[in-house]
């Protein structure tokens, strides 16, 4: 082979080596790149249920106790994965109170995704309701009253 030949290939090599280089660590910087799997916000829980609650559990972390119509203080830094979200709470109160002692898991989905949680959110509040069910709402300070919960405290009023 002549020795001019020789020089004239090793350039269309070297860019093709370099093009194979790119296509392996192009995927490989893809894979550095994260999703955001979980939030971490503080939770305020408001509770519409005519009895006290306790061990509530969100997503396998205890937020503690709150009484009949009350809410709790505000519980820091709650790790909150996005997806399907679980909550379950034991009812208390005076003896021979009904249901009392009962694990309520929740009968509704709640759901978070990051695209739902606006910017400048800090609290979460998490909404008990006697029918057994709960509502999210996300607050940049401490979440309001939801409006069903406005109207069981009406209603209870009367």
């Amino acid at each position: 082979m002549n020795i001019w030949k020789q020089e004239a290939t090793k350039p269309g090599r070297r860019l093709a080596l370099g093009w194979m280089a790119y296509g392996l660590l192009l995927p490989l910087a893809a894979c550095g790149q994260s999703i955001r799997k979980e939030i971490w916000l503080n939770v305020e829980m408001v509770s519409y249920v005519d009895q006290p609650i306790f061990d509530i559990i969100f997503n396998g972390t205890d937020l503690g106790v709150m009484d009949e119509y009350g809410s709790t203080g505000t519980i820091t830094e709650v790790r909150i994965p996005f997806g399907i979200q679980a909550l379950k709470w034991t009812l208390d109160g005076p003896r021979n109170s009904p249901r009392n002692g009962e694990v309520v898991t929740i009968k509704n989905q709640l759901l978070i995704s990051a695209e739902q949680i606006p910017l400048g959110t800090r609290y979460l509040g998490l909404h008990l309701y006697p029918d057994d069910t709960a509502e999210i709402t996300f607050a940049d300070s401490i979440p309001d009253r939801t409006a069903r919960g406005e109207k069981i405290l009406a209603a209870r009023k009367k």
